[in-house]
């Protein structure tokens, strides 16, 4: 895992030896093990740089160039250092992610007639490229996100993993696009000016949303590339999103299989994920919240592969948040060496710019700081590889909304019976909050139930006109559950936790992995009968039962859930909420967005227990406002 950055243009680019170099500064704590930049003028090497290289002039006219800032995780010697070129020098890349079913392509290419000269997946997209051409990316499992120049054919290739794993952005400039890991590599030229996108902004604010369209960010003119999603443009040209093609596209209707088919698949391709991703020529360990999902990775990690390694844990004093009998439980049972933090208020407040800083946009809730927590103590531990468990709720219909969905749709389909039975399961096994309507509503995105707060009255006027996204009017009225699914996992939760997942760890030079989110499995799980997520009024039963003994009895029927939580409400109604509000207060920038002052004045008296407002509420202000002093980003 590494940072890329690459620009391109019709025209030579002026200081772009500068450009590059800064660009790959602001990212270096994504690579820490080494930087390296190739720079080239049409189908012409200009410069070629890296630390096992002596240094070419980088003056010379270019009109592309790729920098590359490196973690070592495959191969740690110089072979593996990028931009990496094929063995004729006419391809070059750089790459940043995993693909890690890479021995075997390896050996097929072998096979087909290539040599190799490294030990790196690097080298197998190269040539995979070579041998297959833009068809390689359906070969691949892992997570990526790359650029890849082809001198032969004059063609810039780039692309991105099926979920959306690993980020990459394009920027289009006044004479030249630049392609980045992270929106704050772009400050790194002169010609960026940072400005929010008006309707991203809006949906967090009214909404609660972010990183739910595919292809905008919190900076206006930023675009990501789409997930499942590849480009292509010429040498000489600069690259034009609106030609990114969709290579990946699951299909959400139901395959019949029996209970015991769906359980068995979904323990063979769980276990096969977990087993590519413990490739790695550096340390391993795993985040572990006490849940079902990072508890499953770290029971198939240690028991079935016999590996020696670290958990990570965040622990709470306040025992309504404290996990760690089910943490203690799992590491007990799996012979694993239990490392713990203790969140403190203080600190939070004391780093909070500093997240910010790292996570690049807002972020929807305090509990982002227990991950980079998490990802700082792994690093400091002497672990650079931490598997953990994001993605499981998504892929496995384990929040609760989708209990409601599902029960909403057996309504719809008069299936009353089973409506009955799944609903009294539900409740034998301890989910009481099906009773409890206004709390079961919570579980629905915002757009999906009743309105009770937002900030949208105290917009300025020329900010107060807000319309929805059209995914968000489609999927109001949409009964099927793995519609739903599929909605989480594009749209409304996965893309969010993913960017959250990628900038905590990258922040302190962790790569990330993330099991659950194996497209094998993803598919899967997309196609089996709605009822099997739920069965016996329990959810992720369909693993639990894959998996058997190796997640300890305490987590195999545990009835409660939290994650990486935090005490968020006790903590915005102390220090770090009275903070929250001096930023606010003190923003001008976001004075053009909001009547800072009432807002403000309202968070003081709901902190005050005047009245009370969602956590979401409390927070998306001050964040924002944090956000954009951080960057300097302009309302327009």
């Amino acid at each position: 895992m590494c940072g890329i950055f690459a620009f391109f243009s019709p025209q030579s680019v002026p200081q772009h030896a500068s450009l590059t170099s800064d660009a790959l500064a602001k990212i270096a704590h994504r690579g820490p093990d080494g930087q390296g930049w190739v720079t080239g003028m049409e189908r012409q090497i200009v410069a070629h740089f890296s630390p096992a290289l002596p240094a070419d002039p980088p003056s010379a006219a270019a009109n592309w160039g790729l920098g590359h800032a490196r973690l070592a995780i495959l191969d740690l010697s110089a072979a593996g250092l990028q931009p990496m070129a094929s063995h004729d020098q006419r391809i070059w890349t750089v790459f940043n992610g995993e693909i890690y079913n890479y021995l075997e392509i390896r050996d097929e290419l072998i096979a087909l007639g290539h040599h190799f000269h490294t030990a790196t997946d690097t080298e197998v997209l190269l040539t995979s490229y070579r041998q297959w051409g833009t068809e390689c990316l359906r070969r691949f499992v892992g997570m990526f996100a790359f650029v890849l120049v082809d001198l032969d054919s004059g063609i810039v290739f780039a692309a991105r993993d099926r979920l959306g794993i690993k980020p990459i952005y394009f920027w289009n400039g006044p004479h030249y696009a630049l392609v980045v890991s992270e929106p704050k590599q772009l400050l790194a030229s002169p010609d960026f000016r940072p400005r929010v996108h008006r309707q991203q902004i809006l949906d967090f604010l009214i909404d609660g949303v972010l990183g739910h369209e595919p292809d905008i960010c919190c900076f206006a003119n930023v675009r990501p590339l789409p997930a499942a999603h590849s480009l292509q443009w010429k040498l000489g040209t600069e690259p034009d999103l609106a030609k990114a093609r969709a290579y990946w596209q699951p299909t959400t209707k139901v395959e019949p299989q029996s209970w015991h088919e769906a359980v068995e698949k979904t323990g063979v391709l769980f276990r096969d994920a977990v087993r590519l991703r413990l490739r790695s020529d550096v340390p391993i360990g795993t985040c572990l919240s006490g849940g079902v999902d990072s508890s499953s990775i770290v029971g198939v990690a240690a028991r079935e592969h016999s590996l020696k390694m670290k958990t990570f844990s965040i622990c709470s004093e306040d025992p309504r948040f404290d996990e760690q009998f089910y943490i203690d439980s799992v590491n007990r049972h799996c012979q694993t060496e239990s490392v713990k933090h203790f969140l403190s208020a203080d600190r939070v407040i004391e780093e909070l710019d500093s997240l910010v800083y790292y996570q690049d946009e807002p972020f929807r809730s305090i509990s982002q700081y227990g991950e980079f927590v998490v990802m700082r103590l792994a690093r400091e531990n002497g672990v650079t590889v931490l598997l953990n468990g994001q993605g499981g709720d998504e892929v496995m219909c384990g929040y609760r909304k989708f209990t409601f969905f599902f029960l909403r749709q057996l309504w719809a389909s008069r299936k009353f019976a089973a409506l009955g039975y799944h609903t009294w399961k539900n409740l034998w096994n301890g989910d009481r909050g099906l009773w409890d309507l206004k709390g079961g509503f919570r579980y629905f995105p915002t757009w999906l139930r009743p309105q009770t707060f937002s900030w949208s009255n105290m917009l300025r006027h020329n900010w107060a006109t807000h319309s929805r996204m059209p995914w968000q009017q489609r999927m109001g009225k949409t009964i099927d559950l793995h519609e739903h699914q599929w909605a989480d996992l594009a749209h409304w939760s996965l893309p969010l936790l993913l960017r959250y997942q990628d900038r905590n760890s990258m922040a302190h030079g962790i790569e990330g992995r993330v099991p659950m989110t194996d497209h094998r499995l993803v598919e899967h799980l997309l196609t089996v009968p709605e009822a099997y997520f739920f069965e016996g009024g329990r959810t992720k039963r369909i693993l639990l039962d894959a998996l058997g003994d190796t997640v300890p009895p305490p987590v195999r029927y545990r009835r409660t859930k939290m994650g990486f939580e935090t005490p968020q409400a006790a903590w915005l109604r102390g220090k770090l909420g009275a903070h929250l509000e001096n930023c606010v207060r003190n923003s001008q920038r976001l004075s053009e967005i909001l009547d800072t002052n009432a807002v403000a004045n309202s968070m003081q008296a709901c902190r005050r227990g005047q009245f009370k407002l969602p956590h979401h509420s409390l927070f998306a202000p001050g964040v924002l406002a944090i956000w954009m002093e951080r960057f300097q980003v302009d309302p327009e």
